[in-house]
């Protein structure tokens, strides 16, 4: 419909309804806070938020029970949803008393303590077991490896050509050290030397290395054993903690979840009122507010009796109003188009419906296939009537509609059902057929580049009509007005010379070009403060052109786009029937595979493309005619509603 309008407010209320007041705004959705500069009489509000210190353990408690959560197939989540409905009464109670979640996050932490000592354990035994193996086979008791007055190494090194022994008997006789050396296999050896003796660069001339010591103290093929019976027990221990934040999560998750996200909403209220300023009974807060909703956020002020008033204010000359766009039930969908590129300037018209049409044909001459379509409408419906999905899952689920049914509509006039040649489809089915792109796609170039010319010209009208509500009409005119004359001009030029226009010559229609481009020209010197920056102005206007052809260009690629879907499509066919005839047997079930896979992977590719190419046209040949630029998004003090939906209470 259009951009929604903006009202500047101050919201003043009493310390002791504060938190009752802001509940309410952020119910509504539809006021964003600013930061509101505090003079010298006033401060800012520095009461801590009740939950400050539960709210993070229960966060907390939460993140460590999600990898314990039941697994839930698609199917199962899609038909049950992943939110809870609660009214606002059942949210007041479960708040209320809080003592049962307090109970089960201690729970969940004493759990995730005890899990934490048992597999710090774990590693530990690991550790030791790892550095057992390298000692196993020595026959000497750990607690023997350092005496009195000598130390054990294990001194270990890949395979060599001369020994491990060898070498390091080499380094050691050079360092007249006195030793003892026990081999104990081609690769590793006990060094034992005086305690104060220091071997490591020596052993490192050996192309060696100096294992860990293991803890223990028996051989360590006693210790082993030992080890392995401690870290089994150890494991037991972490399979039935694992066990109890399986049972917790189970039973207790979904109800963290739900009371997580409502104490977030009051941190979120608690936290706007650092935005605003307090003295020592009153807090005042500045903001704007849908204009369509602030009759309603004073109606629920009053009826709550609350001490609290939303009040009208001046903003300032140069202050810009947050942007957000609301569009009626059919064309609410393709907003999802315009907030990928951006809200528009406030001053600005909300491109929504405009693009709607536009998007509905252009991406349906980019897909051009009935299967492919029924295929996305049998998704959406499936999501908007068998399945509990978040607000904006369904908005998406309703543009997924409109795209399957764009598709499926170009479909039967292109002839594209997955692919099939035609001379396989029924009569009935190539009597409604029009074009041919794979035979003859001139036609459909040219009806691409016909409605790149009408868009760009429905831009230029909707620039003149913005300029009007800005009470600029003039400039609006002056701007747009002769190039759109132009547009028309060279339509007729085009009619005339293919002979549907008879009542002018082309000749005529030629003189009225010149008189256009005249036009064109003093219409955009009028631009500049002096004589040379008009000129210039003048002739930058004639350089337009080559943008408005380039831009008309742009929408060849529909064309393109759609050969490629039914090209792909016959591929696909082929190669099953390839693989039908050539594999005995198997033949028809792998081609019936490679069909159900083909034909996914296509519809995906191609689904996707003709989204980010028709969405291109908007963006880049559409938009910059009317919109001036982006505006700051509006971002209201609201519920996030991820786990929980509010309803109306009965």
């Amino acid at each position: 419909m259009a951009v929604v309008e903006m009202q500047k407010v101050r919201l003043l209320t009493h310390r002791s309804d504060a938190d009752a007041a802001l509940a309410i705004v952020q119910r509504y959705g539809a006021m964003e806070f600013l930061e509101l500069e505090t003079p010298e009489q006033l401060t800012k509000s520095n009461e801590q938020f009740v939950h400050a210190d539960s709210l993070p353990r229960l966060q907390h408690a939460i993140a460590f029970l999600e990898p314990y959560a039941p697994k839930v197939g698609l199917v199962k989540t899609l038909r049950e949803g992943t939110q809870i409905e609660l009214s606002e009464a059942a949210m007041t109670e479960r708040l209320r008393d809080l003592d049962g979640t307090s109970g089960v996050i201690t729970d969940v932490e004493a759990v995730q303590v005890e899990l934490s000592e048992v597999t710090e354990t774990i590693r530990q035994l690991e550790e030791n077991r790892t550095a057992l193996k390298f000692w196993k086979d020595l026959p000497i008791r750990i607690a023997d490896l350092e005496t009195a007055t000598t130390r054990t190494y294990l001194v270990t090194s890949e395979k060599h050509e001369d020994s491990l022994e060898s070498r390091l008997k080499s380094a050691l006789d050079d360092s007249a050290i006195t030793y003892e050396l026990i081999t104990i296999d081609d690769t590793a050896v006990a060094l034992i030397v005086e305690k104060a003796v220091p071997v490591n660069d020596l052993v490192k001339t050996a192309g060696a290395e100096i294992s860990s010591t293991p803890i223990g103290e028996e051989e360590p093929s006693i210790e082993i054993v030992a080890v392995e019976q401690n870290l089994a027990e150890a494991k037991g221990s972490q399979a039935l903690l694992h066990d109890q934040a399986e049972h917790i999560a189970h039973t207790h998750l979904k109800n963290l979840q739900v009371t997580a996200e409502l104490l977030g909403w009051q941190r979120d209220a608690h936290a706007t009122k650092e935005m605003g300023a307090a003295t020592k009974s009153t807090l005042v807060f500045e903001g704007w507010v849908k204009a369509n909703k602030q009759s309603a956020i004073v109606s629920d002020l009053e009826g709550a009796e609350l001490a609290a008033i939303l009040e009208a204010i001046e903003s300032a000359e140069d202050e810009e109003p947050p942007v957000e766009i609301e569009n009626g039930t059919w064309t609410e969908p393709f907003e999802v188009v315009t907030r990928l590129y951006g809200m528009p300037g406030h001053k600005d018209l909300d491109p929504t419906a405009f693009l709607a049409g536009f998007f509905f044909l252009f991406f349906g001459l980019s897909l051009t296939d009935v299967g492919y379509g029924l295929f996305l409408m049998a998704v959406s419906l499936g999501l908007l009537f068998l399945a509990k999905v978040p607000r904006y899952v369904r908005t998406f689920a309703k543009l997924l509609f409109f795209m399957g049914l764009a598709s499926a509509s170009v479909g039967l006039l292109f002839g594209g059902y997955l692919g099939i040649a035609p001379e396989a489809l029924p009569s009935w089915l190539l009597a409604v057929q029009l074009f041919d792109p794979i035979g003859n796609p001139l036609p459909v170039f040219y009806l691409a580049l016909a409605l790149g010319v009408f868009q760009i010209m429905v831009g230029m009208v909707l620039k003149i009509y913005s300029e009007y509500r800005n009470n600029r009409l003039m400039t609006g005119l002056l701007d747009q007005g002769p190039w759109l004359v132009m547009f028309f001009i060279l339509i007729g030029y085009l009619a005339a010379t293919l002979g549907y226009v008879t009542f002018i010559s082309t000749d005529q229609i030629v003189n009225l070009i010149y008189v256009g481009i005249v036009v064109i020209v003093l219409a955009s010197g009028r631009k500049g403060d002096t004589i040379l920056q008009k000129v210039q102005s003048a002739a930058l206007s004639l350089y337009d052109s080559i943008g408005y052809f380039s831009d008309i260009l742009s929408y060849s690629r529909l064309l393109a786009l759609g050969l490629a879907t039914t090209a792909l499509a016959f591929a696909v066919n082929l190669i099953a029937e390839i693989v039908a005839g050539s594999v005995p047997y198997l033949g028809p079930v792998l081609a019936l595979l490679v069909l159900i896979v083909g034909h996914l992977f296509t519809l995906a590719v191609n689904t996707l493309g003709a989204f980010i190419h028709s969405a291109r046209l908007q963006f880049v040949e559409f938009f910059g005619k009317f919109i001036g630029g982006t505006g700051r998004q509006f971002t209201p003090l609201a519920r996030s509603e991820k786990h929980v939906v509010a309803i109306n209470d009965e």
